[in-house]
């Protein structure tokens, strides 16, 4: 347990004597309140540690690069191109690339965790990969000659709602139902008996609670590659997007709800379901079913925003021809946004073949508690003898499901 562990232990331990004593309406005993004091002598103590240790290190830090440190607040990201770059631009990693253009490369290798993003930029169009809305829903344009814009896909990620979090949980109101009783209301007269009331619409609701679950991942890099700036900031760019993006999306759809993960989309109650026949034409059965399922949601009142596919069942809808073998869709050599009944399809491999949600998907939110942050350290296994640093990604975050109604999941049945 480190020094802010105990810390957070003896503050707990002094709260819950406050607190029983008070629940119970009496002073703490002779005995609770001498436990009482000396939990709150002891947290006293560790936070004076903690203070000292932190400035102990800022002291050491100063010694050894105080005329390189570079002018940019540790906790704010930069304007570079790229988040990667933002971070090769962070006191932590400049003060390191200065100490070894001088030739003072420390054996004892740690960068600081160095906060370059929130989820909103790391999946926005800043960083150079997702879309923005209107190009989500962009319809795809036949032409003559051949399309050579190259669009990158549209994933979940660039079709749910991304927000923020201030707290480690919040209780919110999930809405099951709807019942609209929106009436003319007539001019009344002063008659107690024959006066009508304003109408009241009325909602269905779970009381749902969405916490803060800790994202992390790291790859073992060699010191020349953490030297090389640009080699770092291209390793950050594909590895930890790559890895993030596989990751929250799973959870957002599969997260089982129990042993420490949130409850995805495919576990909530409340969500519509439908099915289509894998006999004779799949594909075309698949299609009409996605029809019905608009359907479905706009009886609700919701208007389908995406449609996730697997890429194996996304394959069978491109591969759709008519009788003389021309393609429905966009055919081998057009580019551009797959679209099924003007909604953009999203090939998404956390979705199982034969299954496909058809959604409101802004009624799903990942909610950033912390920001992206990047930290490098060799003080892992025996790194420091073999060359190797270790570098960490992390983030915060909790998702909510407003409104599981504004769902249709088909599956295929034989």
């Amino acid at each position: 347990m480190n020094l802010k562990e105990q810390l957070a232990a003896e503050i707990k331990a002094a709260t819950e004597l406050y607190k029983t004593a008070q629940a119970e309406q009496r002073d703490m005993s002779e005995a609770e309140a001498k436990a009482f004091d000396e939990h709150c002598a002891k947290a006293d103590e560790l936070k004076t540690t903690i203070a000292k240790l932190a400035e102990n290190t800022k002291k050491l830090t100063d010694l050894m690069i105080h005329d390189e440190v570079v002018d940019i607040d540790d906790d704010e990201p930069t304007d570079a191109k790229s988040l990667s770059e933002r971070y090769i631009g962070m006191p932590a990693y400049k003060n390191y690339a200065k100490l070894v253009e001088r030739g003072l490369e420390p054996h004892d290798i740690h960068l600081s965790k160095s906060r370059i993003a929130s989820l909103k930029e790391f999946y926005g169009a800043k960083a150079g990969t997702a879309l923005t809305d209107s190009l989500v829903h962009a319809q795809a344009e036949r032409l003559a000659t051949v399309d050579m814009v190259n669009r990158p896909p549209v994933t979940l990620l660039d079709v749910i709602t991304r927000g923020s979090i201030s707290s480690e949980s919040v209780e919110y109101l999930q809405i099951t139902s709807v019942t609209r009783n929106t009436a003319i209301v007539p001019e009344n007269t002063g008659d107690d008996a024959a006066d009508k009331q304003k109408p009241q619409s009325t909602f269905g609701t779970n009381l749902e609670t969405a916490s803060v679950y800790d994202y992390a991942d790291g790859y073992t890099v060699t010191n020349k590659m953490l030297r090389d700036s640009q080699v770092l900031a291209t390793f950050l760019d594909t590895e930890f997007r790559y890895s993030f993006d596989l990751k929250l999306a799973d959870v957002l759809l599969n997260g089982s709800g129990t042993n420490g993960v949130p409850k995805g989309l495919l576990k909530t109650t409340g969500v519509q379901a439908g099915e289509y026949s894998k006999t004779g034409d799949e594909a075309m059965n698949l299609v009409k079913e996605i029809r019905r399922s608009l359907t479905k949601l706009r009886k609700v009142g919701a208007a389908a925003n995406a449609i996730l596919i697997n890429p194996e069942d996304a394959e069978k809808i491109d591969l759709m021809q008519d009788t003389t073998n021309r393609f429905f869709g966009n055919g081998p050599w057009g580019t551009g946004p797959t679209t099924v009944w003007g909604r953009p399809l999203v090939e998404c491999e956390q979705v199982a073949a034969g299954k496909v949600i058809v959604g409101d998907f802004k009624q799903l939110a990942l909610l950033d508690r912390s920001g992206l942050s990047v930290e490098v350290f060799n003080q892992h296994k025996d790194y420091a003898s073999r060359n190797l640093v270790y570098v960490r990604a992390e983030l915060a975050a909790a998702q909510v499901i407003w409104r599981p109604s504004n769902f249709v999941v088909l599956e295929a049945k034989a």
